[in-house]
Parts: C-alpha cells; structure tokens; sequence
C-alpha cells in the first residue's frame, strides 16, 4: 500500500535540508501562471506542466469528476500517449471510483513503488497497462466536496518522493486547482442557467422585460413583436412610459414608485399597451424588484400578458348571464301569460258554445280570439328565445310547415310584396315541433315583409345542403356583393340536411346591425318587441340546427336555416276537429289559478266528463287518496305550490299504480317535460290549449291501459 501523509502541512523554509530550494521558487511562477488570466484549459495544463518540472515526474494528469450526472474530463501535462483512458474506469465500484473513495479519508496518497500493491489494488489497476512505477495521488476539494483528483507519477523506476515538492502541491498547488475546477464548475452552471432563462424568455408567450429603478426598457423578450410588433431592440434603452396609453401613465408611474421606494411584493397592474401599428393592447403585468446585495431595487423585472383574448371570453360570457337572465325573465313572464290566456282563450270558447247563435256577440267573442291568438303567438316567442318550448318534437316535413302557413302569410304581408314558394321534392324530414318550425317560418317572413316598405319580391324556398358552410355565397342580389355581410348561429351541420330559405329584396342591413340581430330586444323598427329573431335562433338551437344570414344595405338579405336531418316518415298532420266521443268518466283537474281551474273544468264538463277540482298539489293527493276508487284521469299543472304536479302523480300511483296522468304547464324551466312525461303520464298540454286539444288529449289517454294495468277499467 502507499504512505498516507497528513494534511494541511507547513512548507519549510528555503534552509531545510531535505526540502531543497526548488519547490519554494515554484510557487511564484504558479502564481505567475494564474495572474495570466488562461482560459481555464490552458490554465490547467501549464500548472500541471510546472508541477511535472517542478517534481521530477514523468507524468502528470488532472481528472474533474461528477457524481450527477457520472461524468470523467482529464487535463494532463504529459504527451497525449501518455493519456490513462479513465473514462472506463469511472463506473460504478470502477478503478477511479474506490480510489476517489479512498481519498476522501485518506487526504495525499504517495506510493513508491506500484509493484508492492496486490494486482487488484484500484490504485494498480487505475493505469492498466501503463508501466506507472510510482505515483502521488492528490485529492481536489473545495469545501466539503470532493471535485477529483491530481496524479504525478514515474515510469523508469521506482523511487521516493521528496516531501518538500509533496508540501508545495498539497498547499499550493491543489488548492489553485480546487479552485479553478469550482470556478469552472460555477461558470458551466451560470452558462447552463442563463441558457435555460434564455430559453423559457425566448419561447415564452408572455412578454418579459427588465427595466432601470426609472422605467427604461433594459431586455425586451421576443413576445414583444408577437404582442406589439415591436423588435426587442426597437424596445430597449426607450422609457416604458413612452409606451403606454396616456391614460395609464400615472398608474405605471405610482406602481413603479411603489417598488422602488420600499415596496418589496410583485405589484399586478392592467393597462393598454400602444402596438407599432398604433392601436393598444389590453395587457395585465406583474412587476417583481431586483434587488442588490443591500436590499435596493437594482431593476425591476415584468411579465406582460396580453388579455385580448381573456376580455373577449369575459365579455361572451357576460353576454351568456345576460342572454341567460333574459331567458329566465322571459320563461317566467311567458309562464304567467300562459295562465292568464288559457282563462280567456277559454271562456271565449266556451261563451261562443252558449252563445252560437248570437251574430253581434260572436263578433266581439272572434275579436277577442283574434287578439287572444296574438298573445299565444308573443308567449310562445318568449319560450323560444327561452329555448323552452321543444315540448312535441315528431318526424315531419318542412314543406308541411310551410304550406300550412301560406294563407296566412299572404294575408299578414302588405299588398305590395309579392310572395314566391318555391319548395323542393324529396327532401329529408326533420325532428321538431311542427309549430315552433311554423313560428320560424311566419317570424322570417314577416320579418322580411317589413324591410319591404315599398314592396318587393319575398322568396321562401326548401332543399337539401350537403353541408351548411360557414356564408351564403352569391345572395340576395346578383351584384358584386362587396359590401355584403354575413352572420351565423348554432351548430355545424353536415351529412344531407334539410334547409329553409327567406329572402327578400329589401332595404337590407350593415354589419353593424347583422352582429346584432339576434339579440333579444334589439329592433331597427320604430316599433316592435325585437323578439322574433331572437325568438327564432332559440327555436332553432333548441332544435340543434343553424341559421346563416346574409345581407347588403339596398340589395336585400337571405336566411338560411338548416336541421339535421332525420331518418323515418313525416307524421299524419293531426286532426282540428273536437273528439268524436263523450265521456262519463270521473277527471281531477289541480291547478292553483281559479281561472284556469274553472275554464277546464268547463271545457270538460261540456264533453260529459265529471270534474272534481283541486286548488294545488297538497289539496289533490288529499281528494284522490279519499276518492282514488273513482277517478279515471288527473289533470295536473305542472307548476304548483307546496307540491309540484310531477311530485303529486308520484304519490298518487303508489296509491293507485294504475293512475292515468295529463300534465299541463305554460313552461319547462329546466328542460323536464319528457322526462317527467316518461315517468308515466299519458300526456302533455302546453298552456294555452284549445277546447278540442284538450278533448282529444282525454280521449287518447281515457282509450288507452293505464301505466300499470290491462285493459282500461274505469269502475
């Protein structure tokens, strides 16, 4: 084994004996060396080379090592044949490994001669075939670390060490090489972390900058151009403040006052920034303090996000909570109308039974009928804008909904427009209420009709689209259409899909007045509700379709509505006519307006049918447990207090599991209607309905097993 020498050591002075003067006049050409200002290669070879002369070695070699990741670089002052390839040998329980591990204890290894080691010995094998007779190893620390190791070492013969030469590199020379493996080590790590700054700055979507205590531009990050289209050069050295909107300068200004006169927590302001091309950015910044080694603000670092993108997300959303708080206000308001119109529609039918003979009475009662109908039409609007009215969806045709309006139509529009249909074969069916699509199609048309003051063409055609694109190219008029707009609602539709198209040659719209028109109460007309429109993209949503406009000021506009298309036969258009049969049989009717109550109760009355009535839910389960043996249907409004219609037709079919149900509602709040319908109730009524609906809806129900029994048994 080797000598262990004990570390750190006296040097002798130039008199003693077996020192010799040649290791003290070493230190200053060392010092001379590193005064040099070598790159840290260069540096590391010429101190080895003087360490070689200076010892009488043969060889001499510098190994840096790392733990993390394991990696091995070697400077040498020898030929470069004279290299030991180590890199091999630092692996894991490796040569170099267990003689690093060796002198973290043992501090200065000197072994005269090699061939006394035992062959395994890790110092023998550290050279392999490199005929090493003697060596000295030498530990690299700094601090507590253990940076590598140094080697000086003979080939000819083996011999001693002088221990004067052995001082000179124990406290000379391995502390410089400590130090300068650390200096490198620090710098690779600055290198390294400046690298990784530079890059997350580089790529960073935000917009990074440092500034002076004053506001100056010192580092602009790329994002800048992306942001502001500003060249990062073009930013630096000018003041922040040049800019900002004048508006946010004071702010900037207190902000940065706030930082720099004490304030030591990363500030958030919102402000506009100018871009090149002279419009602002919406920006928020966090501004941090760079502070010095006294605790004063050297620089100030921001990181600038663009909110553009952030504004317009609040804004759809604020424009959701509206267009939400509207829908609710308006189900509610339609809900309430509803009620109220299902008492007058009502007695109107039944005063124009009792008074049939009565000409000057029956025009007055068709007046109010008139006008009754017209405030149907206004609830059911409502509703749609609400997207609360898809209570009947079946399969029918769209030339079924429009045909069946024509009449009207040609006697609502002014004289002067003149009406064209053109209405394709075979186009698919579509699933929706045959109603709510008459109200899209009466909504456009009338629409179109008023943007013809002075007459016009209005043209209502059906077909089948491949897709629906995102524009209407080439309408409404044959001209360049370089001023035309376009607008879009709902979703994508693709595959073959039935559409409906409305165009007029009227006065037409801006793009300013397209980006609204489906806003609820916005109306260019001097009067109106300014719900149609709305009112149409809510039945049409409702639906899952899209609606596409197009439209140039003095040529005219064109909508464009499409559905998905559905698989299966149109329906049979239903019957007007009353029920063909009278009834006896024992009804419950429950709803808490008295009008409605009566209005129904009559109506049922004039069928043959008994009524027992029930003014809210509580009061109605009561009645049918005391008299459940005798009822053959309940009427229930959906909407009642202390207990929901839904809620009371539970309870009462675990009295009776055979209970037939009619629900009756002017609105579904939540979308429940064929869900609660699902759970056993034989049908729907949406309020207001007619004397016949109503007749016929008993009577489909009243011919039909109850939800848990055989054939009807009304005993």
């Amino acid at each position: 084994m080797g000598d262990t020498i004990p570390f750190p050591v006296k040097i002798r002075g130039a008199g003693d004996p077996s020192s010799g003067e040649v290791p003290l006049l070493a230190v200053p050409r060392i010092a001379r060396i590193c005064a040099l200002g070598l790159g840290l290669d260069e540096l590391l070879g010429e101190v080895c080379r003087e360490i070689q002369a200076l010892c009488g070695a043969e060889g001499c070699y510098l190994v840096s090592c790392r733990e993390e990741p394991a990696r091995v670089e070697i400077w040498h002052g020898s030929l470069p044949g004279e290299w030991p390839d180590l890199r091999d040998a630092y692996r894991s329980q490796g040569p170099l490994e267990r003689t690093l591990e060796r002198l973290r204890s043992e501090v200065v290894l000197k072994i005269d001669d090699l061939d006394h080691l035992p062959p395994d010995d890790p110092i023998r094998t550290l050279y392999g075939s490199r005929p090493v007779r003697s060596t000295l190893l030498f530990p690299l620390r700094f601090a507590t670390r253990l940076l590598g190791l140094l080697s000086l070492h003979r080939y000819s013969a083996p011999g001693a060490w002088r221990e004067g030469d052995v001082r000179v590199v124990a406290e000379v020379v391995s502390p410089i090489l400590s130090a300068a493996l650390e200096r490198r080590r620090m710098e690779e790590h600055l290198r390294e972390s400046e690298a990784r700054y530079r890059y997350l700055s580089d790529n960073a979507l935000d917009f990074i900058s440092l500034h002076d205590p004053a506001g100056k531009v010192l580092y602009a990050s790329p994002a800048a151009r992306r942001m502001l289209g500003y060249r990062p050069e073009e930013m630096m050295g000018v003041p922040a403040e040049s800019f900002l909107h004048p508006d946010d300068r004071e702010k900037f200004r207190e902000g940065n006052r706030c930082l720099t006169r004490g304030d030591r927590t990363a500030a958030m302001l919102q402000y506009r920034l100018r871009r090149k091309d002279g419009g602002y950015t919406d920006v928020e910044t966090v501004s941090s303090p760079v502070l010095d080694e006294r605790g004063g603000v050297r620089q100030v670092l921001r990181v600038t996000r663009d909110l553009t993108e952030r504004k317009k997300m609040e804004s759809l959303l604020f424009e959701s909570r509206k267009l939400e708080t509207i829908g609710l206000l308006a189900s509610g308001v339609a809900h309430e109308f509803n009620n109220l119109l299902v008492g007058i529609t009502g007695a109107v039918e039944m005063l124009s039974l009792q008074l049939a003979g009565n000409e000057e009475a029956g025009k007055f009662l068709a007046m109010i009928g008139r006008n009754g109908a017209r405030a149907v039409e206004l609830t059911r609007q409502l509703l749609a804008y609400a997207r609360q009215g898809k209570y009947s969806p079946r399969i029918v045709s769209l030339n079924q909904a429009v045909l069946e309006d024509v009449p009207v139509l040609k006697a609502a529009l002014p004289a002067s427009v003149e009406f064209r249909l053109d209405l394709a074969e075979g186009i698919p069916p579509v699933l929706a209420d045959i109603t709510q699509l008459k109200q899209v199609v009466m909504s456009l048309c009338l629409n179109a009709g008023e943007a013809m003051p002075g007459g016009g063409v209005l043209t209502v055609r059906t077909g089948k689209r491949e897709s629906l694109p995102d524009s209407i190219e080439g309408a409404p008029a044959d001209g360049e259409g370089a001023a035309a707009g376009n607008a879009r609602s709902g979703r994508p539709l693709s595959g073959p899909c039935p559409v409906l198209e409305v165009s007029d040659t009227g006065s037409g719209m801006d793009e300013k007045t397209l980006a609204r028109i489906f806003e609820p109460f916005f109306t260019t007309k001097f009067i109106g509700r300014g719900m149609g429109l709305a009112a149409v993209r809510g039945i049409v949503d409702s639906h899952d379709g899209a609606i596409l406009v197009r439209s140039e000021p003095g040529k005219g506009t064109t909508f464009l509505v499409g559905f998905p298309a559905a698989s299966g036969a149109p329906a049979e258009g239903e019957c007007a006519e009353a029920p063909s049969r009278s009834g006896a049989e024992t009804i419950l009717v429950a709803d808490d307006e008295d009008d409605v109550r009566e209005v129904v109760g009559a109506m049922l009355r004039s069928f043959g049918y008994r009524v027992l009535e029930a003014r809210d839910g509580v009061d109605a389960l009561e009645l049918f447990r005391e008299r459940f043996r005798e009822i053959d249907l309940v009427l229930l409004d959906l909407m009642m207090p202390r207990m929901t219609g839904d809620r009371v037709f539970a309870e009462m079919r675990r009295i009776s599991p055979g209970v037939r149900g009619l629900l009756a509602s002017g609105y579904d709040e939540s979308g429940r209607i064929r869900e609660i319908v699902a759970e056993g109730f034989g049908g729907f009524l949406q309020k207001p309905f007619r004397r016949s609906e109503l007749g016929r809806k008993v009577e489909e129900i009243l011919g039909h097993p109850g939800p848990d029994e055989g054939p009807a048994n009304n005993g």
